[in-house]
């Protein structure tokens, strides 16, 4: 299946297979590197990260057909995130690995309120991040199948790395004017893949 394949596409499929089938890798290659990331940010170590990605395809592989998927009433993101939050917070709790209290710390009634980091506190906003980090990086590979390689260089010069256009008319050998014409011409693109995968997943 096409990677860029509706949600509800794959989520049809996962209902209706064993653990084996290939919908399950389109899942992971959807989701894998999300779900890794975010359990690497919440300060778990990789092999722990790699734990909760394994946990989290299992409860879904057992939940899935319980999933409505009905965008009105909430997103597939939102249930994944929901599962991911307590595979990392269980782990904390069977691990007791909390976070260290601040040293010293001030026990003085009087003195400001110290606020002690939890890993899965800042979790929404974690998650948010690290999914449009993930989803404008799969609009990019969408983007580049779509364009001639010399139209992606210079975008993702100019454009993703924002060097200057003159540093990258010079590098590349195409004129400025050019440079511009083609952010001009392919943000509006990105930003239709973008819109669309937003409403997909």
């Amino acid at each position: 299946m096409d990677q860029f394949t509706t949600r509800k596409t794959l989520l049809d499929r996962l209902r209706e297979t064993k653990n084996n089938d290939p919908a399950w890798s389109d899942f992971y290659d959807s989701y894998g590197i999300l779900i890794l990331s975010v359990a690497l940010k919440s300060g778990l170590s990789h092999a722990d990260a790699d734990d909760i990605l394994q946990q989290t395809c299992e409860k879904v592989h057992k939940s899935i057909k319980k999933f409505d998927y009905d965008p009105s009433k909430g997103r597939f993101r939102s249930w994944l995130c929901l599962i991911v939050k307590q595979r990392i917070a269980d782990h904390y709790r069977k691990q007791k690995k909390f976070p260290p209290l601040p040293s010293p710390l001030n026990e003085n009634p009087d003195a400001p309120f110290v606020e002690i980091e939890d890993p899965v506190d800042d979790w929404q906003q974690k998650w948010d991040a690290e999914y449009y980090e993930h989803l404008t990086e799969r609009a990019l590979e969408e983007l580049q199948q779509k364009i001639r390689p010399d139209q992606y260089e210079i975008f993702n010069a100019y454009v993703i790395e924002e060097r200057p256009a003159k540093e990258v008319a010079g590098q590349l050998g195409v004129s400025e004017d050019l440079i511009y014409q083609t952010k001009t011409r392919l943000m509006p693109v990105l930003e239709k893949i973008i819109r669309r995968l937003k409403e997909e997943g």
